[in-house]
């Protein structure tokens, strides 16, 4: 019967944190986890790389091999920006099912994990960018953005809230997910080769349509991870990273826009303006209109486009105006009396005129006056504020501004001589 007591007695000894403490400990454990080394991953990206690199040191391919890697490039980074970035990752736009059975396998390409994968960790992305939630955050630096994240293990604990109901929904992820080594393999590597085996050059065929043709597509979607959040313009918002240059677009088929898609991630447009070069949304387009293939695609309203524009011009207006010397605060400027004002100007000989209700000391600014020291002078210890706004002279709203620069003090207010 003493045997309750005493393990009360010992669970009341320990700290009152002690629940705490263990799911502190269990985080730390977990975060230890996550910067771990994900060596089958590393050693895998690593040798594709030297391969490729020693294949166009020492390897000289048929013409015909070069011509097929470079159309394997160029569709295996469509699979990835038409189909698992617009439409899986944002559903940007609406596929039938022959599409999406050609992108699911285009995708393959890209050697970037099954579409299922890369999606959510793309929402998980945008959802939390540059922040310890974000996969592949900028603000961790630019290698572990560009491809020194994929050398970690993945912990991402804000997964589970990512919504990936429209993915378990549709066969073709589902498939692709299930079979995805295989589907690699044969799409990436094995193809490739029986292809360039029809001219004689298998080994070449392997070397660039199967390696090399992986190290262009991963590089051209690692930079919109690291080079379109480090360098470009921000031209509709400034609360992430994201940024978008032309020489990013030109590499990557329009993927490079990378500010307006990370401030309207739903439009299947990444270069919104006419004059944007974005592939990925022509071909989407030419599909919408030509084809049966693509029955909607999503526009962001045209209007909330030009206010995002709008603010960021406020914004960086702003930013100018900071850069700029607009004279004394006039709440921290001294209050007289019109009686003092007077008494300065005659008395002690200041160089003081009265403009809407502050003093100001021309003293330094009368010789370079536009209409002379004279007219100056002729308003020194007086209310000069009907002359100034049309009276003797309409002045521009830069002398306006000036004005300010040569603030000494400020009237009580209805203590000007009418």
């Amino acid at each position: 019967m003493s045997a309750a007591p005493a393990k009360k007695s010992i669970d009341s000894s320990l700290s009152t944190n002690f629940n705490d403490d263990i799911q502190k400990q269990k985080y730390n454990n977990k975060k230890r986890e996550s910067e771990e080394t994900w060596w089958i991953n590393g050693v895998f990206v690593i040798i594709v790389h030297i391969i490729s690199l020693i294949s166009i040191l020492t390897y000289t391919a048929d013409r015909k091999t070069w011509a097929m890697t470079f159309v394997m490039s160029n569709l295996g980074m469509l699979g990835i920006t038409v189909g698992y970035h617009r439409l899986w990752s944002h559903r940007a736009y609406e596929a039938k099912l022959p599409l999406r059975i050609v992108l699911g396998l285009l995708g393959t390409l890209g050697f970037q994990g099954s579409i299922k994968w890369w999606v959510l960790r793309h929402r998980l992305h945008h959802r939390w960018t540059d922040t310890e939630h974000d996969p592949y955050s900028a603000a961790k630096g630019f290698w572990f953005s560009h491809m020194g994240w994929i050398f970690k293990k993945p912990h991402y604990p804000r997964m589970k809230l990512i919504d990936a109901s429209d993915l378990n929904a549709d066969p073709v992820v589902r498939f692709q997910h299930k079979y995805y080594v295989l589907l690699a393999l044969s799409c990436g590597l094995i193809a490739p080769t029986m292809i360039a085996s029809l001219w004689g050059d298998a080994l070449g065929g392997f070397l660039y349509g199967g390696i090399l043709t992986r190290m262009v597509v991963w590089h051209s979607t690692f930079c919109i991870n690291s080079f379109a959040h480090w360098s470009g313009e921000q031209l509709y918002s400034n609360e992430v990273s994201a940024r978008g240059n032309l020489l990013l677009a030109l590499m990557t088929h329009g993927e490079g826009y990378h500010n307006f898609h990370h401030e309207f991630p739903k439009d299947f447009r990444n270069g919104y303006r006419l004059f944007d070069w974005d592939p990925s949304k022509w071909i989407i387009y030419a599909l919408h209109t030509l084809t049966n293939q693509v029955p909607k695609v999503t526009r962001v309203p045209e209007n909330e486009v030009r206010k995002a524009m709008v603010n960021m011009e406020i914004i960086k207006a702003q930013e100018k105006r900071k850069k700029c010397d607009w004279g004394v605060d006039s709440s921290s400027l001294p209050v007289i009396t019109y009686e003092q004002y007077k008494q300065k100007q005659e008395q002690e000989g200041k160089e003081w005129i009265l403009i809407d209700e502050f003093v100001l000391d021309v003293s330094s600014f009368k010789d370079d006056h536009p209409g002379g020291a004279k007219i100056l002078k002729n308003y020194y210890g007086k209310d000069s504020t009907k002359a100034f706004h049309g009276g003797l002279n309409d002045h521009s709203k830069a002398a306006n501004t000036m004005t300010a620069m040569f603030r000494v003090a400020k009237i009580e207010k209805n203590q000007k001589e009418e």
